[in-house]
């Protein structure tokens, strides 16, 4: 048997890759690397330790004034 017949069938034979389909993957890495760019900068690791050491003070409620 020829090798590179041998090694075609071990490969699983003809793959036959249909546009629609080559054209799907695409737009389906377009769409998951925009959508990597439009996510949030997540914070570091300092910034969220030091958030927890000192947490935000809530602001002053202006709509409730004093008696």
């Amino acid at each position: 048997m020829d090798t590179n017949l041998a090694a075609w069938m071990i490969a699983g034979g003809p793959h036959i890759e249909i546009h629609g389909t080559e054209r799907d993957r695409a737009q389906l890495h377009a769409y998951l690397e925009s959508q990597r760019a439009t996510e949030p900068a997540r914070p570091s690791l300092v910034e969220r330790l030091r958030s927890l050491a000192h947490p935000k003070r809530a602001d002053a409620d202006l709509a409730c004034c004093p008696a």
